[in-house]
């Protein structure tokens, strides 16, 4: 079973807000996708507004991340992304769903150089 973190950005009196992180253990994105957004759907208090639902995901060297946005009672599609270790924990809704899932950015390995010369031989990473 796949391990996901879901989180969700709040509006309260005109501030952004995150409350603690929730595990989602589903068997696939779309699944925790559906059970992210009905948890957090049914736990909005009266003066919050939920404005963005956040679903995390390590997947190797990286962090994947999808979001989907909440305006007017309307909920907009899906939007993946990928973050490295070190961008990711520059923001605290993600980083705090990396320690959810336990993962620790400074144990993670660096990213793959572009370019690798062996024996005289240069290799390059196709991007």
């Amino acid at each position: 079973m796949t391990l996901f973190a879901s989180v969700a950005l709040f509006r309260r009196d005109g501030a952004i807000v995150f409350k603690a992180p929730r595990k989602e253990p589903s068997q696939d994105k779309t699944q925790a996708r559906k059970s992210a957004s009905r948890f957090w759907r049914g736990n909005i208090a009266e003066p919050d507004v939920l404005t963005k639902i956040i679903v995390v995901q390590q997947a190797g060297r990286l962090i994947q991340i999808a979001e989907r946005a909440v305006s007017g009672g309307q909920d907009r599609p899906w939007v993946e992304y990928r973050l490295d270790h070190a961008e990711a924990i520059k923001a605290p809704h993600v980083a705090a769903c990396l320690a959810e899932l336990g993962v620790d950015p400074a144990s993670a390995p660096p990213p793959m150089p572009d370019t690798l010369e062996i024996n005289g031989v240069i290799y390059r990473r196709e991007i």
